[in-house]
């Protein structure tokens, strides 16, 4: 999830800010990088083995705290409401990548004809 977020954001777009950026740069940074949200909860899942969606939510725990260090720290760019509207994405796309794992893997079960 990081190297994706940080190939979006960083290097694609030169770093992605509330202030730095402009609308469009936003709003296509900002669903890519939800989207490398999911891979990474995707690929989480998948290593995962057991639980996956409580490894998708563990790394979502990581990005809460990251989250509060950059409010307690006074590194948040934009608006309050950006910023933790931008957590709470990664958040719902890591779980939701979790849950295309966990939706895959039921599918192959199903066709493999045992129970998931």
């Amino acid at each position: 999830m990081v190297v994706l977020i940080t190939l979006v954001q960083e290097v694609l777009f030169g770093g992605v800010s509330y202030h730095g950026s402009s609308l469009g740069e936003l709003a296509i940074a900002g669903p890519l990088t939800v989207l490398s949200a999911v891979a990474g909860g995707f690929v989480a899942a998948a290593v995962a083995g057991r639980a996956p969606l409580g490894h998708a939510l563990a790394m979502g725990v990581l990005v809460a705290v990251e989250m509060t260090a950059l409010l307690a720290t006074g590194k948040l760019d934009g608006p309050l409401w950006f910023d933790f509207g931008a957590a709470g994405s990664l958040v719902v796309g890591l779980l939701a990548g979790a849950w295309a794992w966990v939706q895959v893997q039921a599918r192959r079960a199903a066709r493999a004809g045992r129970p998931a």
